[in-house]
């Protein structure tokens, strides 16, 4: 059996992640749902929102796996900057589809917030691993 790269367990720990928290979000109560719609509790788990999330949080991390390489990935901070601007126009794109969203949407806006966040990190820990690079090639 072949040995996991650090990698894939990083890109494995976030799918878990991300999918374990849309999975609980399905347990918290729809605010819409409670206070506008008057549909009295207990709300049924809306197992077809968490699974279509569950999809488009695999698909989205699938891209940016695919984006970023990360077998070849070496001081890489433009596919870092590219996957980080694709993750911020789609969780723009999903927090101004919010309003009288059930939480699994709202949980699956978050964890794009977050990806966005890591990947800007990304992004600026490999523009300056390179930029340190290149000046010390230019000084020797």
């Amino acid at each position: 059996m072949a040995k996991l790269s650090l990698a894939h367990k990083i890109f494995a720990a976030l799918w878990l992640a991300g999918i374990a928290a849309l999975v609980t979000s399905g347990f918290a109560v729809d605010g819409y749902k409670l206070y506008v719609a008057r549909i009295p509790l207990p709300h049924p788990y809306p197992l077809g929102g968490v699974l279509s999330t569950s999809l488009m949080l695999t698909f989205e991390l699938g891209f940016v796996r695919a984006v970023l390489r990360p077998a070849s990935y070496a001081r890489s901070w433009w596919r870092a900057l590219c996957a980080a601007v694709v993750t911020a126009i789609a969780s723009l794109d999903s927090f101004l589809s919010l309003m009288h969203a059930p939480p699994c949407l709202a949980t699956h806006c978050l964890v794009l917030m977050c990806l966005t966040v890591g990947l800007f990190g990304l992004f600026l820990a490999s523009a300056v691993a390179a930029l340190r690079s290149r000046l010390a090639q230019a000084q020797n």
